[in-house]
């Protein structure tokens, strides 16, 4: 066997272990980003009264249109941050597709930056702690359930724990000090 048989079969390994973490981040943002295009879709389609979305199915143990036409599906108003209605006052699964394409173009980029790990890992536990938030409002306050809000917190959560991963060894190397 040649010498560089097992150097090289380790290599291989440990680039097949790590599966490139962009990558994971890429897939589990891109199903973020059909979930709220989908939760986009729902929430426009409800203006009409005799709609009756997808996620509403009796297979699902919910009613998704409980909670996309709740106070809490407009949050930056709900909290009173902006006023009812104006321009800013965006629905989470708009609030959804910015989150999910800013962490799909945020890891998309290949050369280090300050306070990369940082920044990603903040967002994410920032995502987390919503995510909680609004599984306590989902089932305590509204006492409901959403399959589409059910998909957001996985992905939600997969971002976090692959954001801890990033922070505790970044994948995108910072260039090393001359001495």
């Amino acid at each position: 066997m040649d010498s560089d048989g097992p150097r090289l079969s380790a290599q291989a390994q440990a680039a097949r272990n790590k599966m490139r973490r962009s990558f994971k981040v890429k897939s589990v943002a891109i199903v973020g980003i059909i979930v709220a295009t989908y939760a986009l879709y729902v929430e426009n389609r409800l203006k009409d009264p005799f709609y009756q979305p997808g996620c509403s199915a009796s297979w699902t143990g919910g009613d998704c249109a409980t909670v996309f036409k709740s106070s809490y599906g407009h949050i930056l108003s709900h909290w009173g941050i902006v006023p009812k209605g104006s321009v800013l006052d965006l629905s989470l699964p708009i609030l959804g597709l910015v989150l999910y394409g800013s962490y799909w173009c945020a890891i998309s980029i290949s050369s280090p930056f300050p306070f990369r790990e940082e920044i990603f890992l903040t967002a994410a536990i920032g995502g987390g702690c919503f995510s909680i938030y609004l599984l306590y409002v989902i089932k305590v306050i509204l006492q409901e359930f959403c399959i589409v809000c059910f998909s957001f917190h996985c992905c939600n959560f997969a971002i976090l724990i692959l954001a801890i991963l990033e922070y505790r060894n970044p994948e995108v190397k910072k260039a090393k000090k001359a001495d």
